[in-house]
């Protein structure tokens, strides 16, 4: 009875271990089964990545297997410029439908201590390596502080990314002075010094209302700054007052 019993177990564990070994084998013909690899791929809304290189990062998943939210984020890792996506597949036609949307360059953020320069879009997110510039045609940054850098990274929150750009703009339409760069020396940045294309720079509250910061700038620069050849600075960031050397 005691040597049935042990056949009877060394059968069941044997009939067990084959069972799992031929689920493997399925499963894994499954996975590379070239019928269940997508037989069409189309991309939509895409002006500068190219279409090519988002195919050779789909075209090798196993449809069935394929889950969206794990295509999705793939892609957004693999291509930091995409901001947005929408994708849709369809198991019987063999077919995935990929709908990108594209971040847009704000500006430009520069790391100082290495001198890397990367765009970023208005949600402060940094998603494509950007060269060197001067002047006062593009929004730039000069960022001194400790924080890290890698594409696809939100470096600044939209609130402070809008303040500036906001602040830039109005700045010229106010007084028609340009702004040559903006920098930030701590995350996340609460002030800012704002170099003048006159030579000068502001200090500015990154937290504070930007409109009216302009506003008490325009008041002091028409009725007592008139002449900046020898003005060195102005403080805009104690609120409701202004100082200036």
């Amino acid at each position: 009875m005691k040597r049935r019993r042990k056949k009877n177990r060394y059968g069941k564990k044997i009939l067990a271990l084959a069972i799992i070994f031929l689920f493997l084998l399925l499963a894994a013909g499954i996975a590379l089964s070239p019928m269940l690899k997508a037989k069409e791929i189309n991309i939509y809304g895409n002006k500068e990545i190219d279409s090519e290189e988002i195919k050779n990062n789909i075209q090798s998943i196993n449809i069935l297997l394929m889950t969206t939210n794990g295509l999705k984020n793939k892609l957004l890792k693999n291509f930091p410029k995409i901001s947005a996506i929408e994708i849709r597949k369809n198991i019987l036609k063999r077919t995935i439908a990929v709908t990108i949307t594209e971040r847009k360059g704000l500006g430009i953020i520069c790391k100082e201590n290495i001198g890397n320069c990367f765009y970023i879009d208005k949600n402060g997110v940094i998603f494509e390596d950007a060269p060197q510039t001067s002047g006062s045609l593009i929004l730039l940054i000069k960022d001194s502080s400790s924080e890290d850098f890698s594409l696809g990274k939100k470096i600044l929150e939209e609130q402070i990314v809008g303040s500036i750009a906001d602040f830039k703009e109005g700045l010229f339409s106010l007084t028609n002075i340009k702004i040559n760069w903006f920098e930030i020396y701590i995350h996340p940045p609460k002030e800012s010094k704002v170099i003048t294309s006159e030579g000068w720079y502001l200090l500015l509250d990154l937290t504070r209302d930007i409109k009216k910061q302009l506003s008490i700038l325009k008041t002091a620069l028409d009725e007592k700054i008139k002449d900046r050849k020898n003005l060195e600075y102005i403080d805009l960031r104690i609120e409701n007052r202004i100082y200036y050397k």
